[in-house]
Formats: C-alpha cells, sequence, structure tokens
C-alpha cells in the first residue's frame, strides 16, 4: 500500500479508497468538512446516515469521546483491533456532519497495520464508509467500483480482490450489550458468556 500517497491525498482534502480489514472504503480526513460532504455526494448518501471513523488506538479514541465506561474499554481490549464499530457518545472533537447530527459516534480500530500507519501520519481519525454507491453492493475488487463515484476519488489503492467480512456493531448501555449489526466479532462476545447480552443476536 502506497501510505505516504494516501496520506498526501487525505491531507490535502481529497477523498480516497483503499482496502480495509472489510471491504474497499472511502476515506477522507474527519477534520475536513468539505471532504466529508464529497463523501456523501460521492456515494448519494442520505446525510442522515452517519459515517464511522477509524483510529489507531485507544488513547485517540478518548480523545473524541465523552467517557468510555469499565466495560467498553474491557471490549476495547479485547476484540480490538478487529471488525467491531462501538458506539461512544461523542464530544465536540467530532463534526455533526460526521454523525448525522446524533450524539453518538461509531468507532473502530482496524486490524491493518498500514491503515494505522496511516491515521498516525494524518494525525487524527479518518472517516471510513464503503466504497460503493448507496445502496448497492460493497466492492471486494476495484473493477466494480462504480465510476460514477470513482470521479469524486483523487486515489484509488489497489490490493486485487479482498474477502468481505462484514463488521459487528455493538452500543454499551447499563452494562449491557446491545448488538446493532451481526458479525463475526458479535459471535465471539456471545459465546464468551462473559458479557450480558440485550435483546437476541
Amino acid at each position: 500500500m502506497d501510505v505516504e500517497k494516501i496520506v498526501k491525498e487525505i491531507k490535502k482534502g481529497n477523498l480516497v479508497i483503499i482496502p480495509t480489514d472489510t471491504v474497499y472504503g472511502i476515506s477522507a480526513d474527519m477534520n475536513n468538512e468539505k471532504a466529508i460532504e464529497k463523501v456523501f455526494e460521492a456515494k448519494k448518501r442520505d446525510k442522515n446516515k452517519p459515517l464511522i471513523l477509524l483510529v489507531s488506538n485507544l488513547e485517540m479514541l478518548k480523545k473524541y469521546v465523552k467517557k468510555i465506561s469499565p466495560l467498553e474499554e474491557k471490549i476495547i481490549k479485547k476484540y480490538m483491533p478487529g471488525r467491531l464499530t462501538m458506539l461512544f457518545l461523542k464530544n465536540e472533537e467530532v463534526s455533526d456532519l460526521v454523525t448525522a447530527g446524533s450524539f453518538f459516534v461509531g468507532i473502530r480500530i482496524p486490524d491493518d497495520l498500514n491503515l494505522i500507519k496511516i491515521i498516525n501520519k494524518v494525525g487524527n481519525p479518518i472517516i471510513s464508509t464503503s466504497a460503493n454507491i448507496s445502496g448497492e453492493n460493497t466492492v471486494t475488487n476495484v473493477k466494480n467500483i462504480d465510476k460514477k463515484l470513482l470521479k469524486y476519488v483523487s486515489y484509488v489503492e489497489d490490493a486485487g480482490i479482498i474477502e468481505s467480512f462484514p463488521s459487528t456493531v455493538i452500543k454499551v448501555e447499563d452494562d449491557e450489550i446491545t448488538i446493532l449489526r451481526k458479525g463475526d466479532i458479535a459471535l465471539k462476545i456471545v459465546k464468551d458468556g462473559n458479557f450480558k447480552i440485550r435483546g437476541e443476536l
């Protein structure tokens, strides 16, 4: 992966498409609202649908949320980096544009060393969303990226065909875990047996 090129483009306020530990994703600087607007425009995405942030470690995550409970920290240390997105109460560092006006922000630590390097070199979290027009299939091969979307992107990192794994999305409330989107991490959390799960998987 051309880490330096990707970092340069993100810092310039451009959109890039890069392989992640789930699918190909569009990434941008979370602090550049014009870039975030461009993400919504490129995907034809409803602005009522929030985007998620990728961070490099727990310390960076803590800079963008109001609090982390002991249970949340336990889950992070056990299941991140990985295909797990958690919802946290955001602080003022996170634009309402990212969260679609919600008080909560989805954050993930990716299990990919190149992505970690990119985030650290950018110096703050990056936006991540699947590299497809909203409502269409996620992309595991850059050859399948919609040409209408590519018009908004300054750089595409072609890593060939990557395996598609959905990320689990959870929210922790009152020492209970609500699983908002299933995935392999959700199954691990349930099988663990040490966590209270709200509702059914």
